[in-house]
Formats: C-alpha cells, structure tokens, sequence
C-alpha cells in the first residue's frame, strides 16, 4: 500500500456511527440524572418523616438529649444541602449507612438479601420468557382455536390471582401434599438452593405469564402475516424453519423488551413471595424494616430496587439498539 492510498484505507475502516453514539452518550447520561433523582428523593424521604430523620432513628420515646446527640452524630443540625452531598459522597463510596436495629452496614444486609433474592429473580426471568414465548408461539400458530382462548384465559386468571394466595397453593399442594420440592426456606446451597427457589419462582413466574404470553402471541402474529413468512413456508421450509430463522430473529427487540418488563414486573409480588415461602430476600428485609421503622434499611432497599430499574431500562435500551439495525438506520437518518 503506498502512502497515498494509507488514508483513504484509514478512512474506510469501520466505526461506531456519530448517531448511535451519540445516542447511547445520551442515554447514559439520562440515566445518570434519574439516578441523582432518586437519590435525592430517597434522602427527602427520611427527613420528612414525623418528627424529623432523629425520631425516625431514636424512635418517639426519645428523650431531648437523647435526640440532640443523635442530630450532632449524624449531622442533622448541618443544612439540608450539606447532608444531601455528605450522603452522596458515601453512596458513591459504597457505604449505606448501619442498620438502626441490628447494628450493621446497610450494605452488608443487602449484600446477604440479594445473594437469595438475585437467584430467584434470574430463575423466574428464565421461567417466564420460556413459557411466555412457548405458549405465545403456540398461540399464535392457533389464533382464535380453543387451545388460544383456553391458553389465555388461563394465564390471565392465574395472573389476576393475587401472589400471597397463589404461593399459598402451589407451596401447599406441590410441597406438602405431593412432596416433590420444599416449601421453605433456602436450604444448603447448590443443588439443594435451586430445588427450595423452584416453587417461589414459579408462582412469580405464573404472576407475568399472561403479560409475557399476549405481548410474544402479538409480535409473533404479527411476524407471521408478513411477506417473508409466508413466502418461507409457501416454499415448504417448513414450520420451525420459519419459526427459527424468521420469526425469532424478527421478534429480537421485541424479546429484549419483554425481558426487561419481566424483571420490572417481578418486583411486585417479591415481597409477598418471600414471606410465603419464608425466603430471607430483599423483599423480606424491606417488611421487616418498616415493621422496625429501620429508616436506613428501608433507604437501601429503596435506592437499590430504583436503581436496578433504571439499570435494566438502559441494558434493554442499549441492546435493542445493538440487534437491530433498523433503529441504528433511524437514528442516522435523524441526524
């Protein structure tokens, strides 16, 4: 290659467009703002309990000197700005604050829930999608049989269901009169862990399996009615051809998204879930902190289930982003 030729290669080679990144600078940025948000909402919130953030810690029984000492420990006396960059500065150091009631780090509590709560939370995610596209792919080859309406009308009714009364069920039938998996607790570890989650994240799983089985019938109805799927199977590839190289591939960004609703969805029935089944999770940190008024716990939880949202609304941002290049085209074409 001569030297005149070295930057018109140089100038060829690929790159990351100016509108995608752009477009993911942005994002993060955005979720860096909603962060700070959060957080700042978080601290409001123990100061606007009763009484100030020093009844909430010393409880209403608290003598007058008993509350100066602790305004003077923890800062409360200082203006409400000073706080607020004090407790910043130590959330980007990783510390939470200790633990009214049981005397330790914030941190170190919600380290220990989450080892039981992360677990079931990706085993439910893994039953919810499978069975979601399963029965949504199942559904959308038989729109408007028995099997469809019967299929639906049995995911919505187990989805209204409320979850303390479905894991209630599933805990009695599946683990006492049946016996085949435990119904408390979260045993030893390995093997032993993964058979005490199969009932907790099952119920969870049945609570979004009519929202991850309707969005999946949906696109993949929709996939099926277009051009290319009906020229791939007029063509005799056959139905799971069709189904694996189209309609999969087609229905990637939409999958993402339902990935992501999953994981969002799940935060509601976690704490009644975990009690059924008697799971030391975040949901029953979160419990047990309010019935104690623990207000540096309850932040903790708080800030960590808010920012595992934003996280995971980014991820599935980033990766539609990523898989399909029709958005990337849109973007460019933006500019």
């Amino acid at each position: 290659m001569t030297t005149a030729e070295a930057p018109v290669a140089a100038r060829k080679r690929p790159g990351i467009p100016a509108g995608l990144l752009r477009y993911v600078l942005l994002r993060i940025s955005a979720s860096i703002v909603v962060m700070l948000v959060v957080s700042f909402v978080v601290f409001l919130f123990v100061h606007a309990a009763p009484g100030g953030p020093e009844y909430a810690i010393a409880g209403k029984l608290a003598t007058e000197e008993q509350l100066a000492n602790i305004r003077q420990i923890y800062g409360f006396d200082r203006p409400l700005l000073d706080q607020y960059w004090t407790y910043l500065g130590q959330l980007l150091q990783g510390e939470l604050g200790e633990s009214v009631i049981q005397r330790r780090p914030v941190a170190a509590l919600l380290g220990e829930a989450a080892a039981v709560t992360v677990p079931l939370l990706v085993f439910t995610w893994v039953i919810a999608l499978v069975a979601g596209v399963a029965i949504g792919v199942v559904t959308a080859h038989r729109a408007g049989s028995r099997v469809d309406r019967f299929a639906l009308g049995m995911t919505t009714l187990a989805a209204s269901t409320p979850a303390f009364v479905l894991g209630t069920v599933v805990a009695w039938f599946f683990g006492i009169e049946l016996g085949w998996f435990p119904a408390l607790g979260i045993g030893d570890g390995g093997l032993d862990t993964v058979a005490h989650l199969v009932l907790p994240a099952t119920t969870m799983a049945i609570a979004v399996l009519a929202i991850t089985t309707r969005i999946s019938r949906v696109r993949i109805g929709q996939i099926l009615a277009e051009d290319q799927a009906l020229f791939a199977r007029a063509r005799g590839l056959g139905r799971w051809w069709t189904l694996r190289n189209v309609v999969l591939r087609n229905a990637g960004v939409q999958l993402i998204t339902l990935s992501g609703t999953i994981v969002v969805s799940l935060f509601t029935g976690l704490i009644l879930v975990e009690r059924v089944f008697n799971l030391p999770g975040i949901g029953s940190l979160m419990v047990e902190a309010i019935h104690d008024q623990d207000m540096p716990v309850i932040q903790g939880v708080t800030l960590c289930a808010a920012s595992l949202v934003v996280v995971v609304n980014l991820v599935v941002d980033l990766l539609c982003m990523l898989v399909d290049p029709r958005l990337r085209l849109r973007l460019e074409s933006a500019r």
